[in-house]
């Protein structure tokens, strides 16, 4: 039997170059950001892949209230943070879809609808979409966010989903094809390589 996907988030607003989502998390279920998502759209027969670029906590009245409190208890804290779940809202730049079993590196044909479940990649749907890595022109060309730190973070996530021998040619590859895309930029270049090399193990 299949297991469940956790969901993080449901569609409230969303646009062919992305998406956005809210939901009530506990902390260990919390997205990262770079992460590799989903969200279904034309009637589930593609799945839009997003890349999140944004993850904010949104208003809370108990947790206004315990901050406003003299000294909230370590167990108040803990409660809080840990157990309670959390408001929050998440942004994902698509950078393609799946349909018929086939991904695709392209903007989807439609996007998904509102309350649509956004759901994370499993490692195996993270190496088979990026076993080529035509999306980097559609990512890095998004002017509105963080693109450079968003693509280094998306493959880092990327390699990690690999096997550990299978890792540092990855990102090797990973980087020439950033490259070939940002030859012109040398010190924008520079500084997505030192991300894409920072926080893990290549």
């Amino acid at each position: 039997m299949t297991e469940k996907r956790t969901v993080i988030g449901r569609v409230t607003r969303c646009s062919i170059r992305g998406f956005v989502g809210g939901i009530r998390l506990r902390q260990p279920d919390l997205p990262v950001f770079g992460g590799w998502c989903q969200a279904p759209a034309q009637g589930g027969e593609t799945a839009v892949v997003g890349l999140i670029y944004d993850i904010s906590i949104e208003d809370d009245e108990l947790a206004r209230q315990l901050a406003a409190a003299d000294a909230p208890s370590p167990e108040q804290q803990a409660d809080s943070q840990l157990n309670r779940p959390i408001p929050i809202e998440l942004q994902a730049l698509t950078v393609g879809y799946r349909r018929a079993g086939t991904w695709v590196q392209a903007l989807p044909p439609q996007p998904p609808i509102t309350l649509a479940e956004i759901t994370g990649l499993e490692p195996a749907e993270v190496r088979a979409f990026t076993q080529r890595l035509d999306f980097l022109p559609l990512a890095l060309s998004t002017a509105e966010v963080p693109a450079d730190q968003v693509v280094a973070a998306a493959l880092r996530q990327a390699a990690e989903a690999r096997p550990r021998d299978e890792r540092r040619p990855f990102l090797l590859q990973a980087g020439q094809e950033c490259a070939r895309w940002l030859g012109q930029d040398l010190g924008r270049l520079e500084r997505l390589l030192r991300d894409l090399q920072a926080g893990g193990e290549a």
